[in-house]
């Protein structure tokens, strides 16, 4: 390996993690500092405006970057502005001014939720020949995430509202750092911006494939127990007794940095269908623990914290892997486009508002609650990851997607136009666009490296 190749590897791996430190320092606990400040109520509404923003940033972070001006800057510039926005955020929480809390949170979501794919996108801009390199600089990412849960939990700031300031420190040194990463120029500069490809509306008629309406279908309704864990499990773990609440969630992100490691040889033995039940099955048994956890059981709440690696891996990830198996070439990045937005978009929206009514209708703004007032939060998280496995048992079909791949001919409109431009179906090179949206790469099939996720 050339020192030349080592120090690119060196750079896009420093970016990697201090995107993931700056992330983990914040979002593990955001819930827990919301609600033992007497904002419990904001906790679903911050998260709701966290989903809208996952679905309009990309639009006009998407035109910029894309088109417009080198990732790279952009990539500096959205975490700059971030980080003025987090340091704003903790007066907000501690004098309680819930309407400022909720539009800085906002605005700061918009420049954020962009962010998370760019490191990847970068990182593939530059490592053409050697994408096999990839899960090694990924991984410094999960690892910083770890140490982030780890540096809060310990220094007992898991429900202080300083972990703004950390992200906020943290982002701010991402953002100078950026402007020294190398160059990587916007691919689709001239070309003329479509809304509809963010959100990957080439692919829509793929929903008249039954199996791809299947996953979707499973992917909206994953999300009400994913958002309840999201988004309050730090707040019901607190209230279990559980110290350092930061520390133990970070075992999630520890459980999903080994899972990932092994997905690839997973899905070669067991296929991808019984990986996808596998994942849908352990939210079934991750709700049944929390109803079962009684105050101060550590050792089965760190049990029921990293079992987040399977339902990570074996449900979030894999279905980005599965259907980039279904589609031809020419579809793959809308297709992949479409997952993210029914992931990130509206499955976060829907699952933030269900989970949101239901615990302000028990909890709202109590700073502390009881085990048993969680139970009805619980109950409904968890039939509705019963629903969701029982979904795929019986619809989701036989596990060869390739046998019947979906080509671009068979979305073309009726009156024969495409519904959306598309290149041939020809084979498809490993690099996709290097462009700021938040759209994740196609992760490839034998790989296994996730695509841009939430950390969680």
């Amino acid at each position: 390996m050339s020192s030349r190749s080592t120090g690119l590897y060196a750079r896009l791996g420093a970016m990697m993690a201090l995107e993931y430190f700056a992330f983990g320092s914040w979002k593990p606990t955001m819930g827990l500092v919301l609600s033992s400040n007497g904002l419990g109520r904001l906790i679903g509404v911050v998260f709701v405006f966290s989903a809208v923003a996952a679905i309009l940033s990309p639009l006009f972070v998407g035109a910029l970057a894309d088109r417009f001006f080198p990732a790279q800057k952009v990539f500096g510039v959205l975490h700059l502005a971030g980080a003025v926005l987090l340091a704003l955020m903790p007066q907000a929480v501690e004098q309680r001014e819930s309407a400022l809390f909720v539009v800085l949170l906002f605005v700061f979501m918009l420049f954020f939720q962009p962010t998370q794919a760019m490191p990847n996108n970068i990182s593939f801009a530059h490592l053409l020949g050697r994408m096999r390199v990839f899960p090694y600089i990924r991984s410094l990412g999960t690892l910083a995430w770890i140490v982030a849960g780890l540096v809060v939990g310990q220094n007992g700031m898991s429900a202080r509202p300083q972990i703004f300031y950390l992200a906020a420190a943290v982002s701010a040194v991402l953002g100078v750092y950026s402007f020294t990463l190398p160059s990587t120029p916007p691919l689709q500069r001239g070309e003329r911006f479509r809304a509809g490809d963010v959100i990957g509306i080439g692919a829509f008629p793929l929903l008249r494939r039954r199996r791809f309406l299947v996953l979707m279908v499973c992917v909206l309704l994953t999300f009400v127990p994913i958002s309840t864990y999201n988004d309050y499990g730090s707040t019901y773990l607190d209230a279990a007794g559980v110290h350092n609440v930061a520390s133990i969630m970070s075992l999630g992100q520890a459980a999903e940095f080994v899972f990932m490691l092994l997905l690839p040889r997973l899905l070669k033995w067991v296929g991808y269908r019984r990986i996808l039940i596998t994942g849908a099955c352990t939210w079934v048994v991750r709700c049944g623990i929390f109803l079962v956890l009684t105050h101060g059981q550590v050792w089965l709440a760190m049990a029921v914290v990293a079992l987040n690696g399977i339902t990570t891996d074996f449900f979030m990830v894999t279905i980005y892997m599965y259907v980039d198996r279904m589609v031809a070439p020419a579809l793959k990045a809308q297709a992949q486009g479409l997952v993210f937005f029914f992931q990130l978009g509206v499955g976060s929206l829907l699952g933030a508002l269900v989970a949101s009514s239901i615990y302000n209708g028990v909890i709202g703004d109590a700073t502390h609650s009881r085990l048993s007032d969680w139970t009805p939060i619980w109950l409904v998280a968890g039939g509705v990851a019963v629903l969701t496995t029982l979904v795929m048992l019986f619809f989701l079909g036989r596990d060869e997607p390739e046998r019947d791949r979906v080509t671009a001919e068979e979305t073309r409109a009726p009156d024969g136009q495409a519904s959306h431009p598309t290149a041939p179906d020809t084979p498809a090179t490993d690099t996709p666009a290097t462009g700021g949206t938040s759209r994740p790469a196609s992760p490839a099939a034998e790989g296994g490296h996730a695509p841009a996720t939430s950390g969680d």
